[in-house]
């Protein structure tokens, strides 16, 4: 029923593009989750989704500013095979 609910994405890998580059992107940092999130002000919840790619609604603004925290480029982040 869940899935039902949600709407039908035009690019379906993108949050799971997006969960594989941020958990990369961090653990090269080496920087705990809960690290990212104080440094951008979220919970740590919204890292955990972020990640598990249960995340589907992001805004434009905020993966600025989950880019920005990791020292990453936004697109990076939603790249297929991105090497960090």
């Amino acid at each position: 029923m869940e899935d039902e609910l949600r709407p039908r994405l035009k690019y379906p890998d993108a949050p799971r593009l997006l969960a594989r580059n941020v958990w990369r992107y961090r653990e090269q940092r080496r920087m705990t989750a809960n690290a990212l999130a104080e440094k951008l002000n979220w919970p740590l919840s919204e890292i955990d989704k972020i990640e598990s790619g249960d995340k589907f609604d992001l805004s434009l603004d905020d993966l600025e500013r989950l880019a920005l925290a990791l020292m990453a480029d936004p697109a990076d982040l939603l790249r297929r095979g991105s090497s960090h």
